[in-house]
């Protein structure tokens, strides 16, 4: 095969390609902005930790991990003292607190990475 034939066929590939993304990029552009799934209870959320409850709910996402300072700049505030002493407990699963409603609210589990500062919420699959 000829060097300018390989040329004009890589050519159109890139021409196929480049029409595939901007299809996709029309698609994403033009999506509905995710609504609350049946069963999620925004309302159980206080005021106060509304914003990463609706910060998961919209990534839409399976697994979504995030540092100290980007929860903080979800809320709006600095976490308590609480949230970096004592990790494990701050960051429990249990309806008990109202700030692991923010994320059980909206079917997420939270698992901290006690080593990194970071929090993964695992969405439920049930």
């Amino acid at each position: 095969m000829e060097y300018s034939q390989v040329m004009l066929e890589m050519l159109e590939r890139i021409k196929v390609l480049e029409n595939k993304v901007k299809a996709l990029e029309d698609k994403i552009e033009n999506a509905p902005t995710p609504q609350p799934q049946k069963g999620m209870q925004l309302d159980r959320v206080s005021a106060k930790y509304r914003g990463l409850a609706e910060y998961l709910l919209l990534s839409n996402q399976m697994r979504v991990t995030l540092s100290y300072s980007q929860i903080e700049e979800i809320l709006g505030f600095a976490l308590p003292d609480t949230a970096k002493k004592f990790k494990q407990s701050y960051w429990a699963n249990t309806e008990t607190h109202s700030y692991a409603s923010s994320w059980m609210a909206v079917g997420y589990k939270a698992r901290v990475d006690t080593d990194n500062d970071t929090v993964t919420f695992i969405k439920n699959l049930i």
